[in-house]
């Protein structure tokens, strides 16, 4: 299943994603995408949203640098 539409899927269930493996990046540990939502998906990007964050914690991550996911069987 192309990355897209699982994120898109993802979404529309409302699932809370255990965790987004990405490739390394500059900021050992950044970013931590454990216990996220995803709140939008573009052509390029998504944008995840910590569970236990009040709204402030908005995370954007190129759809090229998400190596897996992590997440509970849902309905699709």
């Amino acid at each position: 299943m192309p990355l897209q539409l699982l994120l898109l899927q993802l979404q529309a269930a409302g699932v809370t994603i255990n965790e987004v493996f990405t490739l390394p990046t500059n900021v050992p540990g950044e970013p931590d995408l454990t216990g996220v939502r995803v709140l939008e998906v573009t052509g390029e990007t998504v944008t995840f949203a910590r569970v236990d964050s009040l709204g402030g914690n908005r995370i954007i991550v190129p759809l090229d640098k998400i190596v897996a996911i992590d997440y509970p069987p849902f309905a699709q």
